[in-house]
């Protein structure tokens, strides 16, 4: 029998004064049994980077044809496809094909080697998006998982401040892997 997905519920403060959006809403994460806590928390921040109303989770790893999150227009249209980690340029091009934009947040163990192997394929995408996250922080971000979270992520000058009770991760996405 297949292992289900472990379910977090989350309350999230958002302030994200680069984009003007400020609002306190109600999440459910699916972690697949396959996925880190730290990807999952990765998959929270990249909603909090993009948040707006028409934006959802995908049905998660094991769904092909959806990314991590995407924004879906109320005609059906795709207005951002989101993915985290590492995908193959073959799933990007999906999101190239299906939406208007592409955001990449690149994170997980392995990312140093695997970014060389596909930056340059990459580099020809118009409206891509990438966003680097540094292996200690995504590690300090994973450590806030709890089933029940209440968290408070203030966005400002391009960095995310996350607040769990009295513990405090800062994350500075980069543009540019050096």
């Amino acid at each position: 029998m297949a292992l289900g997905a472990s379910v977090y519920k989350v309350t999230l403060n958002l302030s994200d004064t680069d984009r003007h959006v400020y609002l306190d809403t109600k999440l459910t994460l699916a972690c697949h049994p396959s996925e880190t806590e730290e990807r999952m928390m990765v998959r929270l921040l990249a909603w909090c980077f993009c948040a707006d109303e028409d934006l959802v989770f995908g049905k998660g790893l094991s769904t092909d044809d959806e990314p991590d999150l995407w924004q879906i227009d109320p005609t059906g249209a795709v207005e951002n496809w989101i993915e985290v980690g590492q995908p193959s340029v073959d799933r990007i091009k999906k999101g190239r094909s299906r939406s208007a934009r592409q955001t990449l947040f690149t994170c997980g163990r392995g990312r140093d080697q695997w970014w060389p192997g596909v930056a340059s394929e990459l580099a020809h995408f118009s409206h891509l998006t990438v966003k680097h996250l540094a292996p200690e922080e995504t590690q300090a971000l994973g450590l806030l998982a709890q089933k029940n979270m209440t968290i408070s992520v203030c966005i400002s000058d391009g960095a995310a401040y996350i607040t769990q009770g009295d513990q405090n991760v800062t994350l500075n996405p980069t543009d540019n892997l050096d």
